[in-house]
């Protein structure tokens, strides 16, 4: 049964060659599933290569998430030492420099592709499980509300690369990303539905979902009740909502609240490189593993960010020297896609204790905030160092939640939206400034092209996508 699964999701990622080749992926392989292991085993494909018999596999890969922002922040730079990894042209220098298209014409976007990959497949197990030949009515529950959850997943990002952020003035109009809710292959169009449609399905799936699953996952990178309320809190968060950013935060660390002691991990290869371990089951800071589809990028900390790393944080020791490369400089690597080979990108206790600080502070509670940001940063810095935070004035602590945020959620899929958030709700404004070859490139804070541009290879084949606006 697993080699039938195995080439079942090869065909459905086989793309046509019509005007529906971006989201239609029809299965005409030897084997329907219809029995409650096959459904089980499509939502288990966690990586989208493989291999059966030698022979390469690809698949919706559930695990595996978004990596297109990674270089589009503030948390990074491009020197002239790196520039034969970044040469111009490729895809991650357009991304650094928010060109109007990143990729070619013909090109496919790794992070659409693989989503909407990911959304059929959940399409098919929401329509199909409910009919499975076997299986118990809790089975079936089970699985459909996992495939609810990885939808709403996937949604979420797409929509948060691809629209405006969401903002509750002009998200019924604002254009998102389309919405493939069926498995439908002839005469379907996908025009573009509004931010609030999407983040409508985003929260409708979420809520069905977490009725159906366990409290925390047998294995991490199945959804929980735990991960969805994780999703929750990042969607709220998101949109502005911190008191059910706040609840959700809350539901989720009372079922997950490990936080690890990072003087406890050992070095790694290179001296002063903390080793974090490479099994994410086995770490229990994560709550639903979702990880980069980049992991090896050779991501550079910008100036900015090394600047607000104290001597005595022991987050110091997840970057690296250019030796790792063979290289000799100042500049300091991010290690963990080396150290580990993925970078985990979803729910965390420690994302979790962040959202609730934030929220706690939009909410006047600067009291509550501290203590979770001094729960968070004891585990942080380097033992019989740490002093704890005695501030309460809103302000300051404001300051200290954004800070500990983008510190501890480094290259971890959040700080491009982050800004793009707090450009919408906060008074505070922030551009974002690249130097790329000794030219200068800004984002200007507001600016239309935080949203990416949609390949052009898709808006060929399916006009009405249409083009997202730059400037």
């Amino acid at each position: 049964m697993k080699n039938t699964i195995y080439i079942f999701s090869l065909i459905l990622l086989i793309f046509s060659c019509d005007r529906q080749e971006y989201l239609d992926i029809e299965p005409k392989g030897r084997v329907i599933p219809n029995k409650i292991n096959d459904y089980r085993l499509l939502l288990d494909q966690t990586k989208v290569f493989g291999g059966v018999g030698g022979a390469q596999v690809i698949s919706p890969g559930f695990v595996s998430s978004f990596y297109n922002t990674e270089l589009a922040s503030d948390d990074v730079m491009i020197t002239d030492n790196f520039l034969s990894f970044y040469p111009e042209g490729s895809a991650s220098t357009n991304t650094f420099i928010w060109k109007d298209n990143i990729y070619t014409d013909a090109e496919e976007d790794g992070d659409w592709q693989n989503l909407y990959g990911q959304i059929y497949v959940t399409n098919i197990v929401i329509d199909d499980v409910p009919n499975a030949i076997d299986g118990t009515v809790k089975e079936k529950d089970a699985l459909k509300a996992e495939a609810l959850a990885h939808r709403a997943y996937a949604y979420f990002s797409l929509v948060n690369l691809y629209g405006s952020h969401y903002n509750p003035a002009t998200a019924n109009t604002d254009l998102g990303v389309p919405l493939r809710l069926g498995t439908e292959l002839v005469g379907v169009e996908y025009p573009r539905a509004t931010v609030n449609d999407v983040y409508t399905v985003i929260l409708d799936d979420l809520t069905e979902a977490i009725k159906h699953l366990p409290n925390t996952p047998e294995l991490v990178h199945r959804p929980s009740k735990a991960g969805v309320y994780g999703l929750l809190a990042r969607v709220y968060l998101y949109m502005g909502d911190f008191e059910n950013a706040r609840d959700a935060a809350d539901n989720a660390l009372a079922l997950s609240n490990t936080l690890l002691d990072f003087n406890t991990f050992p070095d790694w290869f290179f001296p002063d490189i903390a080793n974090q371990g490479d099994i994410p089951q086995n770490d229990p800071e994560i709550i639903w593993h979702k990880e980069s589809g980049a992991a090896y990028s050779a991501a550079i900390a910008s100036d900015d960010y090394l600047s607000l790393l104290e001597s005595n944080d022991q987050r110091r020791r997840l970057f690296g020297p250019p030796s790792i490369f063979g290289l000799s400089g100042p500049e300091k690597i991010f290690t963990v896609g080396y150290v580990r080979t993925f970078k985990p990108i979803g729910p965390s206790t420690a994302e979790m204790f962040l959202t609730r600080a934030e929220c706690n502070v939009r909410l006047n509670r600067a009291d509550l905030a501290i203590n979770d940001l001094n729960t968070l940063r004891e585990k942080r810095m380097d033992t019989g160092t740490y002093e704890p935070i005695t501030t309460t004035d809103e302000d300051e602590v404001f300051a200290l939640v954004k800070k500990e945020r983008r510190l501890e959620l480094y290259m971890k899929g959040h700080r491009f939206f982050d800004l793009k958030r707090y450009n919408v709700y906060d008074s505070q404004k922030t551009n974002i400034i690249h130097t790329y070859k000794g030219e200068t490139f800004t984002l200007t804070a507001n600016s239309k092209n935080w949203a990416l541009p949609i390949a052009q290879k898709y808006i060929f084949q399916n006009p009405e996508i249409g083009e997202n606006s730059r400037e």
